[in-house]
């Protein structure tokens, strides 16, 4: 079953083109980072990552990323391993939907 793509709340403001391009582009890259400290259980890091991620999101117009932002930072709090792993499952399949919602918005 195919999910639901995700386009920007703020697509429509042409001011904001490149940036949303770039966090688009990025977001894999992102991702990635997530992964690994997650895998070294590098809280910290996911905290980091988390914060960043909730700014750029909330700046760019993605509410979903921002809650799946909160929701890895609430795990990293409960420090438990399980719960970790799937939030940051869940941050991959939003970023994928990002993705294609983001290439779509452009054809």
């Amino acid at each position: 079953m195919e999910l639901k793509a995700i386009v920007s709340t703020r697509a429509d403001d042409p001011d904001l083109d490149e940036r949303i391009d770039r966090f688009v582009v990025q977001l894999a890259e992102r991702v990635d980072a997530f992964q690994d400290a997650e895998a070294a259980r590098d809280r910290s890091a996911l905290l980091a990552l988390a914060s960043a991620l909730a700014d750029d999101a909330t700046a760019l117009g993605y509410p979903l990323l921002v809650a799946a932002a909160a929701r890895i930072t609430e795990a990293c709090a409960e420090n438990v391993p399980e719960s970790l792993r799937k939030s940051v499952v869940d941050l991959t399949e939003l970023s994928q939907r990002v993705r294609r919602g983001h290439r779509s918005s452009a054809s």
